[in-house]
């Protein structure tokens, strides 16, 4: 018995010697064109495991800021939170707040780390209680982070922090593509990492994988469709994750909904990183990534629009505004360009865009109105059966090309205030399509609502705020607010604290 077991176990090695032999010749004899199957991760994970020095990879949380950074930008403490030291225990007067976000609460773009909502909060309510208690607010946000991270880490490190009270930020990240993995398929990756990677250098393993996961297999399998890093629904499902454990711990939440411009220019923001490589030379975005955001699309913005917006901006929302396609060749002789391209090809999205937008700028806004609308009914009537949300943003910037077209038709911003004017519509649909720029998008925050009504939940209404306050001018670029936007989202925190007697 013994015998045939050993002689079975010999020809079982024996024969996966023998076909990984073969799949290692027949790999060798295949063209070297033939791309792999689901190995990247998404453009997010890779750079932000690289990001400035700021981040490390972390295997329970995707990544997460180093410990102990110091400079003009950014400090963290031994904990790799944001700030100074935490003390190991909490005295008995004092009321600590836990800060969960993004790279807004992080106060990416701030010319100082004091101009943060959290340490204006913590200042107000010092102020506010002054005598009767002392207030702690830990800034626990990760540049990148989306809601799938946050509730883990909350459940894994949160609590230890003995927090009174929590306030969540986030939803930008999650409803934005990194590749073809939502975060949370990532996390269950997570799990097999090493089996994975011992079985990468198998050239059976890779063969059998390319030919199990080919694509056209099934629409609903497709390893190259692109997909939100957290669709609207396991948002829903994210949050209420957060909303339990509050309740377990008997711990008040305030979540701020994120507001966002309108006129940050659709799909464009990714455009700027889709060179950048990780630390093995690979370039960081999947190739259905780069070929949507390579293609040579002219956008309707100009240098005035910059300058009033942004003033003089920072590098990134420089370098976003300048990778908008812009041609070399003067503008008469792009126009009769464009024009013989039209002739040839009427139906080309891209080149009635193109056309569309030289006329914008020679300030024939009735002439560019007809053509940017041709080029939108071009891009849907080839594109009307999809349900891949790459497709859909790459098709958000013929309505915000529309869109600005109409406001400089009108000569004015007060179509940005009037929710029914057709440049509102334009604009707003534009960001509600564009998963190819860090915005929130409207679902998640009816979401947030519809979770407000759970005891001891607490929604601030932070869009409805910032459009009182000029919307526009609250923005440093896509998603970050000015220092002026932070404090009066610090103030609209404190005015939902006190209103509900949350500090007792």
């Amino acid at each position: 018995m013994r015998m045939k077991s050993i002689f079975a176990l010999f020809a079982i090695c024996l024969t996966l010697s023998i076909l990984e032999i073969t799949a290692r010749v027949t790999e060798s004899r295949l063209s070297k064109d033939t791309p792999e199957i689901f190995e990247n991760p998404g453009w997010q994970p890779r750079f932000f495991n690289s990001f400035l020095g700021w981040h490390e990879s972390d295997p329970d949380l995707l990544w997460k800021f180093r410990k102990n950074i110091d400079n003009p930008l950014i400090k963290t403490n031994s904990r790799g939170l944001l700030g100074e030291e935490i003390p190991a225990g909490k005295e008995e007067n004092v009321f600590r707040i836990l800060l969960l976000g993004d790279s807004s609460p992080v106060g990416l773009g701030l010319k100082s780390r004091e101009q943060v909502f959290n340490e204006i909060l913590g200042y107000l309510l010092n102020m506010q209680f002054h005598g009767n208690r002392k207030f702690e607010v830990i800034n626990a946000a990760v540049s990148g982070y989306t809601s799938e991270q946050i509730w883990r880490f909350l459940r894994q490190k949160g609590w230890e922090l003995q927090p009174d009270l929590i306030i969540l930020y986030c939803g930008n990240n999650d409803a934005s593509i990194s590749g073809q993995f939502q975060d949370f398929d990532l996390f269950e990756r997570q799990r097999f990492k090493f089996i994975r990677r011992l079985l990468s250098h198998s050239a059976l393993y890779r063969f059998l994988k390319n030919l199990i996961l080919s694509p056209g297999k099934s629409d609903a399998s497709n390893p190259y469709q692109l997909t939100l890093r957290v669709p609207p629904e396991r948002f829903a499902e994210n949050l209420g994750n957060i909303i339990n454990q509050c309740h377990e711990h008997n711990c008040p939440l305030i979540i701020a909904k994120p507001p966002v411009p309108l006129l940050w220019p659709a799909g464009l923001q990714f455009r700027a990183l889709a060179h950048i490589s990780d630390k093995e030379g690979e370039l960081i975005f999947p190739d259905e990534m780069r070929l949507l955001l390579g293609r040579p699309l002219k956008y309707c913005v100009s240098q005035e629009m910059f300058r009033k917006l942004y003033g003089q901006g920072d590098i990134f929302t420089q370098t976003v505004y300048s990778s908008a396609h812009n041609d070399a060749l003067p503008s008469d002789s792009m126009m009769a360009y464009y024009s013989d391209q039209y002739d040839r090809n009427p139906e080309d999205p891209v080149c009635i865009n193109n056309l569309g937008v030289l006329y914008w700028e020679n300030n024939d806004y009735i002439g560019a109105d007809s053509l940017l609308r041709y080029a939108r009914y071009f891009y849907i009537k080839q594109h009307d059966d999809t349900a891949d949300c790459g497709m859909i943003a790459a098709g958000s910037p013929f309505l915000f090309n529309i869109g600005i077209n109409l406001l400089s038709m009108q000569g004015g911003d007060s179509g940005l205030t009037d929710t029914s004017s057709f440049i509102y519509k334009h604009l707003d649909s534009a960001c509600q399509a564009d998963y190819f720029s860090l915005r929130i998008k409207r679902s998640y925050q009816r979401i947030i609502d519809s979770l407000s009504s759970s005891e001891n939940v607490y929604a601030v209404d932070l869009p409805g705020l910032f459009a009182k306050s000029n919307n526009e001018t609250l923005f440093i670029d896509h998603c970050h607010p000015t220092a002026e936007g932070h404090r009066l989202i610090a103030s609209a925190i404190l005015e939902t604290i006190i209103n509900n007697q949350i500090i007792k």
